[in-house]
């Protein structure tokens, strides 16, 4: 449910600060690659204290944590005036603060919302060990993620490519402007780090060599090690087939899907449905006979 949350929160605004040309601004570049590595901290979290074993009782949800999900809508507004103070050129240093507390205040409230903030005290409480190598894997996957920037030009290169071919064999023909732009009869779109897939990649890998740490004796070791490059494969064929959907939708439909969803968390969604799928398909295949 915070998931959805999250998306929905990133989807709204996330449009407005990239088509505004703040993205690099004000320090709103680094929600990003922080983004993932929160979402990595969770998904370790949860591997480790279901590797140590959940053993406390939650309370039920409440209707009182209605107060904390109002307080997350309001917190969003004021975020989403912000920024449209900040694209109307009011750049006070206020507003640049105000903004990113009104932001992140936003999920904060959202997540005493949905999990109640008792429960959130007592898993903290339980799981302050797991919690803290949480925050460690945030960190250690927040670096990786710097180091393996740089290689989204050569993504980028593959995705703007294969899409023109992809969408050229239904008709739907562009160019290429140099060095990464697609052009149609209609718009352009220019393929750039969001669309190059290097954040699910890494954001997979990291994953990927978690699971291995935690389950290394259970696992056949030559099975873990050799179907990792082919699931990187289809993870970026699954990152091709988006940014050819999006396109097609905005190009029939209309063009400012492709500008607005092109840059959204939509990446993530299919990121979490192809992981859910992967681990569905092949844990119980990696284990020892």
């Amino acid at each position: 449910m915070l998931l959805a949350i999250f998306v929905v929160l990133s989807g709204l605004i996330g449009p407005r600060i990239i088509s505004g040309g703040i993205i690099h601004k004000y320090g709103f570049g680094i929600y990003g690659g922080s983004g993932k590595a929160v979402l990595f901290a969770a998904a370790g979290f949860m591997l480790l204290t279901y590797r140590r074993g959940f053993d406390i009782r939650l309370k039920r949800w409440r209707p009182y944590n209605l107060v904390w999900l109002g307080l997350a809508v309001a917190a969003f507004i004021g975020a989403w005036v912000g920024v449209t103070h900040l694209l109307q050129g009011q750049t006070t240093g206020y507003n640049i603060v105000s903004t990113h507390v009104f932001l992140l205040s936003s999920l904060v409230f959202a997540a005493g919302g949905v999990f109640g903030t008792a429960n959130l005290r007592l898993l903290l409480r339980t799981y302050k060990r797991e919690a803290l190598l949480a925050i460690g894997l945030a960190l250690a996957f927040y670096g990786f993620l710097t180091l393996v920037y740089g290689l989204w030009t050569i993504l980028a290169a593959g995705v703007l490519h294969s899409v023109q071919w992809l969408l050229g064999i239904f008709g739907l023909h562009a160019m290429i402007l140099p060095p990464r732009t697609l052009v149609f009869n209609k718009f352009g779109i220019q393929v750039a780090q969001y669309c190059s897939g290097i954040e699910s990649i890494a954001l997979f890998t990291g994953l990927y060599a978690l699971v291995g740490v935690l389950d290394w004796p259970r696992f056949n070791h030559k099975r873990y090690l050799y179907i990792f490059p082919a699931a990187l494969i289809i993870l970026f064929g699954f990152n091709i087939l988006r940014v050819a959907f999006l396109i097609a939708a905005g190009y029939y439909i209309n063009p400012h899907i492709a500008f607005s969803l092109f840059h959204t968390y939509a990446g993530m969604v299919f990121f979490i449905l192809y992981s859910m799928l992967f681990w569905a398909v092949s844990y119980r295949w990696m284990l020892k006979d």
